[in-house]
């Protein structure tokens, strides 16, 4: 049985992505290691394949990604491994020297355009570097997928590497009807689930949902603008359209 190490920096608790990939992994027959970090409010995870998550001194900037990369890069080269798996371009170094020093497959999986997420698009410094990494180390690659066609033609444009596309979807399942612990009676409800991140129009869709009546906006996820989302609903006292 073949060993895949497939690593991301999140907590791991609510990557639907990753999941799915460790799930199709594992149902043919590969043994699975993933690879995240713990927060305070992480919360325990219980899968069919092992989990290690790394608890580290900083969480944010570029000390929380020196230090990630740092643990998962001696991590990786001291376990034996068949096949490397890194999400994004915040884990490709450590794994692709480990694929180099080993001798090891790597495979990467592109979640979003990286160089251009909102974190970075106004910080030129930050983003200079890591387009530097990724103009480095995205050619050499071989073995590469990611979410959407348009990611992948990017990068065949622009590095002549292949990306294959494989959409972020959700298994089929059915779910037993259940009901929120708040009042939603005649009300229509706005669901949204994932990271709490910039990017992701949260601000604009409470701004919308103020306009609509007997409406109101469930946000189930964390990130890094979760805190800002509260503040700005509870200073326009807006408590009973937002939910959370």
């Amino acid at each position: 049985m073949k060993r895949v190490f497939i690593s991301v920096t999140n907590d791991l608790s609510t990557d639907q992505r990753v999941a799915k990939v460790c799930k199709t992994l594992t149902n043919n027959n590969y043994e699975v290691i993933l690879i995240g970090r713990k927060l305070k409010n992480s919360k325990n995870i219980s899968r069919n394949y092992t989990t290690k998550r790394f608890k580290l001194l900083f969480n944010n900037g570029f000390l929380f990604f020196a230090e990630f990369n740092l643990r998962l890069f001696i991590y990786l080269l001291f376990h034996k491994k068949d096949i490397l798996l890194a999400n994004d371009l915040d884990t490709l170094l450590p794994n692709f020297l480990v694929s180099k020093l080993q001798n090891k497959k790597l495979v990467f999986d592109s979640h979003e355009l990286f160089s251009e997420i909102p974190e970075l698009v106004n910080r030129p410094k930050v983003k200079s570097f890591w387009m530097i990494l990724e103009d480095l180390i995205i050619p050499k690659l071989k073995n590469n997928y990611t979410v959407c066609d348009s990611i992948a033609k990017h990068y065949k444009n622009k590095y002549q590497t292949n990306f294959k596309t494989i959409k972020n979807l959700p298994f089929q399942k059915e779910l037993k009807k259940g009901n929120f612990n708040f009042d939603t009676k005649n009300q229509k409800i706005i669901l949204y689930q994932g990271a709490t991140n910039l990017g992701r129009g949260l601000n604009l869709m409470i701004e919308t949902v103020k306009l609509i009546d007997n409406c109101c906006f469930v946000i189930i996820g964390d990130g890094d603008e979760f805190l800002n989302l509260k503040l700005k609903v509870a200073s326009e006292k807006l408590e009973k359209k937002y939910f959370y």
